[in-house]
């Protein structure tokens, strides 16, 4: 995932970057203006309102569109797609009052609106369908993983926009990975329930004591159980706990949030 280094630290899905005259997006991290280590974009009360306003001011600068295009949700680790229209542009830009309030997914094909996940150390997942120029976001922490989020976003995706899974580009990006993510015997249980065995996803190493979940393998089989094609997916393969350093990481004690975000530009070659 190539990472750029412009006043501020951002990364970018190298597939989805062949399409820059369509879509916007990017991946922030920690660092900000002036290096910044707390660059944080989460109205959760580690930054002051003020500050965390400042800084998505800053990415929507950086990005070439107006804050008002931003929809955030509260995010509460379920599987529900909310389709965005252009009455929820705006929502959570500004106060965490109106951020959207259920859902964990969303998705769009209307220009200059820009969803975005919020993560430190769950998975923020991008979709873009080039056919149908339609866009998702998803946060997918252990719980959305195993609930199949990422699957839910792209039936939505197909009911709405009549998106094919065959043509659907994804970005996993950075999240708590294979190497570090030890679960208890909780998720244990429900991952052995929910995916086939053969699928291997609980992985134990001999100088760690519980097994590792690895999140990323888990939603890229998610989503080729739908139809998407493996070649189709791109992997931020950064693991949040290891580069602590680049992104907030709630296992290493964080309580700022970097964001995974997507929108269609307003004026796209077809």
């Amino acid at each position: 995932m190539p990472l750029a280094f412009d006043d501020i630290l951002f990364f970018k899905f190298e597939k989805f970057s062949n399409y820059d005259s369509t879509i916007t997006h990017f991946i922030s991290t920690r660092i900000g203006l002036n290096e910044d280590k707390q660059f944080s974009i989460g109205l959760n009360g580690f930054l002051p309102d003020a500050k965390v306003l400042e800084n998505r001011q800053i990415l929507a600068q950086k990005f070439g569109f107006d804050p008002s295009c931003y929809v955030f949700a509260e995010q509460v680790h379920g599987n529900k797609v909310e389709l965005i229209t252009d009455k929820e542009r705006g929502r959570g830009a500004f106060s965490k009052a109106d951020a959207l309030q259920s859902s964990d997914a969303w998705i769009t094909k209307i220009p200059n609106i820009c969803l975005v996940a919020q993560a430190a150390d769950c998975v923020p997942i991008l979709f873009f369908d080039p056919i149908n120029k339609a866009i998702g976001a998803a946060h997918a922490g252990w719980k959305g993983t195993v609930k199949r989020i990422a699957a839910e976003v792209v039936y939505a995706m197909k009911q709405e926009f009549g998106t094919n899974p065959a043509d659907l580009m994804v970005g996993i990006g950075p999240s708590a990975g294979p190497c570090c993510y030890e679960v208890g015997d909780d998720v244990i249980s429900i991952v052995n329930q929910v995916f086939p065995a053969k699928y291997e996803l609980l992985i134990k190493y001999d100088d760690m004591e519980r097994p590792v979940f690895d999140l990323w393998r888990a939603n890229l089989y998610t989503l080729q159980e739908v139809g998407v094609k493996y070649e189709n997916v791109d992997f931020a393969g950064l693991c949040t706990i290891c580069n602590k350093h680049l992104f907030f990481s709630a296992r290493s004690g964080d309580k700022g949030r970097f964001g995974a975000a997507i929108m269609i530009n307003s004026k796209m070659l077809n």
